[in-house]
């Protein structure tokens, strides 16, 4: 009875070490969840935690049916138990009781950082999908933008041309207008250039018509005489 209670309650306290590793192991990572990191990180602390959660899950189990083992021997009707048993039975499903309670926090601390981790990775990536495609309406504005300003630039370079085109026909108009005010003036201080013009033209007219006359006269003899008339 007694070795049966000494090699019992020596695998409890082993397990009860066990456990405790597996639980402050469980709590860094934790703390490395919550702190947040690289994605890299990240994944290689889920990995961590699944793995140290389910030692822990299976540790508490086993120093549960070690507990068990114990109390089965207290109870032992060969040999009743003694109050130190007792007390020690007590403490080691106190500690176990101690250590599910940290365990679970523990695992709702972590649920907790990595819905909270994924919450603000999606909110991340939706101001990362916004930013985008802000930038890609800004882009597509300042392309319009370029060929507005372009499109305004050979309007103005149109009118500039269309007004100096305009400046040149006011400007010739103007000469042309001097130059008929000129002509206007020398005709005025030259009446007899009218006269001599118009009695031009009656000469070249009158020798037009004799020049029909001869010509066609000729014409009416060489057909004479070709035909014997």
């Amino acid at each position: 009875m007694a070795t049966s209670w000494e090699n019992a309650r020596r695998h409890a306290r082993a397990l009860e070490q066990a456990l405790e590793t597996k639980l402050s192991s469980y709590s860094k990572i934790a703390a490395g969840i919550s702190r947040g990191g690289a994605s890299g990180a990240a994944a290689g602390s889920s990995r961590g935690e699944i793995n140290v959660e389910e030692e822990g899950e299976e540790g508490y189990r086993l120093l549960e049916q070690a507990i068990d083992d114990m109390t089965t021997l207290i109870n032992s009707p060969s040999q009743p138990p003694s109050s130190s048993m007792q007390h020690a039975a007590q403490r080691h499903r106190d500690n176990l009781d101690d250590y599910k309670r940290d365990f679970f926090r523990t695992r709702a601390n972590v649920e907790q950082a990595l819905q909270r981790r994924n919450l603000l990775g999606s909110v991340r990536k939706d101001i990362s999908d916004y930013k985008t495609a802000q930038s890609s309406q800004t882009d597509a504005l300042l392309a319009d933008r370029g060929r507005i300003d372009s499109s305004h630039r050979m309007m103005d370079d149109t009118l500039n041309q269309a007004y100096a085109t305009r400046e040149d026909f006011s400007q010739q108009r103007s000469m042309l207008s001097s130059i008929d005010q000129r002509m206007g003036g020398v005709l005025s201080q030259m009446p007899g250039i009218n006269t001599l013009i118009t009695m031009i033209h009656s000469r070249r007219r009158r020798d037009s018509i004799i020049m029909g006359v001869v010509v066609g006269a000729c014409v009416l003899l060489i057909l004479g005489y070709m035909f014997g008339f």
